[in-house]
């Protein structure tokens, strides 16, 4: 019988049988199970560590700025823990909120701002009178909401237009980018004009933010001109109608009759006296009253603090500043902890804005990039808007120090903004780590053209 014997080249290498056969033990590392602190704490450590030192100031802050709360309701420590268990709902909203997925954002968004708009039109009807304004109902103010749906749906508009234009009917099936333009800007402009009569300077904080999205979202320039151009007029013809209604008031001051009733728009009269102070003298020579104890005691808790403060609890205006542990909590904070605590308040809102801008720059999609940066944005203006009331740059308007201030409102949906600013980071992260593992497409040549 003739056999073949299969010759193997010289280069091939020898298998060895007991090698082959002998079972090489790899040493596995068991799987790691997440803790419960990473479980609850989800999102960038960063933005929980501004949460945290914030909610710590809060807390601090609240139980020293709010003798006059402790003297009504005869408890040292009854208002701040009425303030620590809003903290704790608001910590319940952030473990909620933090899980969204980036899918649920436009639904979620366009529901915000749908229920916020419905309240702030109800406002007028059945709003709670506070000082001549309607700011909350049932103990929800509405313009905090409100402020969360704007960002989220003009964010949706300006980067997923098609999923929501083609639902408008008739008027959008040619679509045009005026006719996009147009629906962005009545948005905007829905809850500005709901809300200014009750709630000025909460309007500028919404349209403010409005515009810097449309800005960072590239909306073309030649429709943000135009919109400046015609915000410009309105607040020129705004003054002008206040000037005109100062004549007014003067001439009925003069005769000794009472002012007409406005209506809707009643509070203007409450601008008109902000903006044309008929007491032209400087605060130092004023006499204290009902208008102007406010701005003359936080000057003064101002002035009383040392470069280093007073040190915390030994604030001496806390007892006569009107809203101390709110709409002044600021100055309370300045008298207390001097330029070094006020100037670390402002930074900490600053870093919040640029901690995110830097979360925004690592994701591809432009709708993720707007929401982390139009979350704190709203924020950062809404605590320079407080602290220029307190340091006297701005007029006398009343908005809380977010998460620092005493309020539920404020700091229930300041903390529904923190979450889904986590949730945002969390799917930018998980963004870019696939981004980085996926495998890079085979490049193919190309000829030349």
């Amino acid at each position: 019988m003739n056999y073949e014997i299969e010759k193997k080249s010289p280069t091939e290498p020898v298998q060895d049988v007991k090698a082959t056969e002998t079972k090489i033990e790899v040493n596995q590392e068991p799987p790691q199970h997440a803790s419960l602190a990473s479980q609850l704490m989800r999102g960038d450590r960063v933005l929980w560590g501004i949460y945290f030192i914030l909610i710590a100031i809060s807390i601090v802050e609240m139980f020293s700025a709010s003798s006059t709360l402790a003297y009504k309701s005869a408890s040292t420590s009854d208002p701040t823990f009425r303030h620590i268990r809003h903290i704790l709902f608001g910590l319940f909203v952030i473990i909620i909120s933090q899980n969204m997925g980036r899918k649920a954002f436009p639904g979620w968004g366009f529901l915000i701002y749908s229920l916020g708009m419905i309240l702030v039109v109800l406002l007028p009807f059945l709003g709670t009178d506070m000082k001549g304004a309607h700011r909350d109902i049932l103990g929800i103010q509405p313009v905090e909401l409100i402020k969360i749906g704007t960002v989220m749906l003009v964010s949706m508009l300006i980067t997923q237009p098609d999923i929501w234009y083609q639902r408008m009917g008739a008027f959008f099936r040619h679509n045009t980018p005026l006719k996009r333009f147009l629906l962005l800007l009545v948005t905007i402009a829905l809850p500005c004009i709901f809300m200014a009569p009750q709630n000025l300077s909460s309007a500028i904080i919404i349209g403010l933010a409005a515009f810097f999205l449309m800005f960072i979202g590239e909306v073309p320039w030649r429709y943000l001109w135009r919109t400046l151009s015609v915000v410009a007029v309105l607040g020129v013809l705004g003054i002008a109608a206040l000037y005109g209604l100062h004549a007014y008031t003067e001439s009925c001051r003069d005769q000794g009759v009472k002012p007409m009733s406005l209506g809707v728009v009643n509070r203007a009269y409450t601008w008109e006296g902000r903006l044309f102070d008929s007491d032209r003298k400087p605060l130092w020579e004023q006499d204290i009253n009902g208008d102007n104890s406010q701005v003359i005691h936080a000057h003064m808790a101002l002035a009383n603090s040392y470069p280093m403060g007073r040190f915390i609890g030994n604030s001496k205006l806390r007892d006569y500043l009107p809203e101390a542990y709110s709409d002044y909590i600021y100055a309370i904070i300045f008298e207390e902890t001097g330029w070094i605590g006020a100037t670390f308040i402002l930074f900490l809102y600053l870093f919040l804005l640029w901690r995110c801008y830097i979360i925004a720059r690592r994701s591809r999609n432009l709708f993720h990039r707007l929401i982390m940066i139009g979350l704190p944005l709203i924020i950062l203006i809404q605590a320079l808007i407080h602290i220029g009331v307190c340091t006297g740059a701005m007029f006398v308007t009343g908005q809380p120090l977010p998460l620092i201030s005493r309020g539920g409102s404020s700091i229930i949906f300041t903390s529904l903004s923190f979450g889904l600013m986590f949730a945002m980071s969390r799917i930018i992260e998980n963004e870019t780590s696939e981004t980085e593992t996926a495998p890079i497409p085979p490049t193919t040549p190309t000829t030349p053209i």
